[in-house]
């Protein structure tokens, strides 16, 4: 089962908290019409949902649906957070119409890579994933959870103004870093055994590459040295993750940092044609024409328009 964030609404947190149980502790039998999120820190709890039954330990994390009920079914003590939010979090993703559910990652990946940076498409078409359960083994993940947790619940508990909004915030970090560690892992596990993982890593060495060195000349030669791998090879794994060539995305990148400069409003065109990497501004504004359908000058006036 996984579920997709709904980003047109906020995840309303109706509570949260650490609950550390006595020996011998079951968890008490209840139903609600929200979802609870639980993250183990340590010891062991088994906890049934409807039919199915769960037995967490540290670094495990568990979401329960609303309307389902829930209850322990054997004793135990464990050390955990939960956190309560609104039923229109989620909805529940149809799998059926994809091979794999790395098929679907990578589709997600794809959308995130053609979005408009300066555009609210990230919002709208890319998609944050998550699992009904997970077994995180990365301690420095775990960490950054537990942060975000004492934030929330130091935000909570001292119930100053906009408590709740911090709340809300905390826990869409903490969901953004599940899908993340969930899709990784996905990737990692693939029945391919290492290929498309390694391809994942080159892929995300050139992103590195290219999003530092985007103002610079940069070759397939260079490109190829860097990275210590053949740059024709490397160019068709990049479009088949990706849909862009090499180039193609490093013109992109190139296009979305000019319009960011150009929004600042504090460099003249031929100074921003040079920092992003373009020989000369006749270059730079035929590209940008090109991939914005308006000249910088007609980008900029109709921005400020708006």
């Amino acid at each position: 089962m996984y579920f997709c964030l709904q980003t047109d609404n906020l995840p309303k947190v109706s509570y949260m908290s650490r609950n550390i149980t006595p020996e011998h502790w079951t968890h008490l039998s209840r139903v609600t019409d929200e979802y609870i999120l639980y993250i183990i820190n340590s010891g062991t709890l088994y906890l049934k949902e409807g039919d199915y039954e769960y037995e967490l330990h540290a670094g495990d994390i568990l979401l329960l649906e609303p309307g389902y009920p829930h209850e322990g079914y054997k004793e135990s003590s464990c050390d955990y957070y939960y956190i309560q939010f609104s039923e229109n979090t989620f909805t529940t993703f149809d799998c059926s119409k994809f091979d794999t559910i790395e098929s679907i990652l990578l589709a997600n990946k794809r959308l995130f890579y053609n979005c408009d940076p300066l555009s609210y498409e990230p919002y709208t078409q890319s998609k944050l994933f998550i699992p009904k359960d997970l077994c995180i083994t990365d301690s420095s993940v775990l960490t950054r959870i537990d942060q975000y947790m004492q934030e929330a619940l130091f935000a909570f508990n001292g119930q100053n103004e906009h408590f709740k909004l911090i709340c809300s915030c905390k826990l869409i970090e903490i969901l953004t870093i599940l899908s993340s560690y969930f899709s990784e892992k996905v990737f990692h596990e693939t029945n391919s055994r290492g290929t498309i993982s390694g391809q994942m890593n080159k892929t995300r060495e050139l992103l590195l590459l290219l999003r530092s060195s985007y103002g610079e000349k940069l070759t397939g030669d260079m490109i190829s040295n860097k990275l210590n791998i053949n740059f024709d090879y490397l160019n068709r794994v990049f479009k088949k993750q990706t849909g862009f060539t090499i180039f193609g995305y490093l013109n992109t990148i190139r296009i979305n940092k000019a319009k960011e400069l150009l929004l600042t409003g504090t460099m003249k065109s031929y100074e921003i044609a040079q920092m992003v990497g373009f020989n000369d501004e006749y270059h730079f504004s035929k590209a940008f024409k090109k991939s914005v359908g308006q000249t910088p000058t007609q980008f900029l006036h109709q921005t400020s328009k708006q």
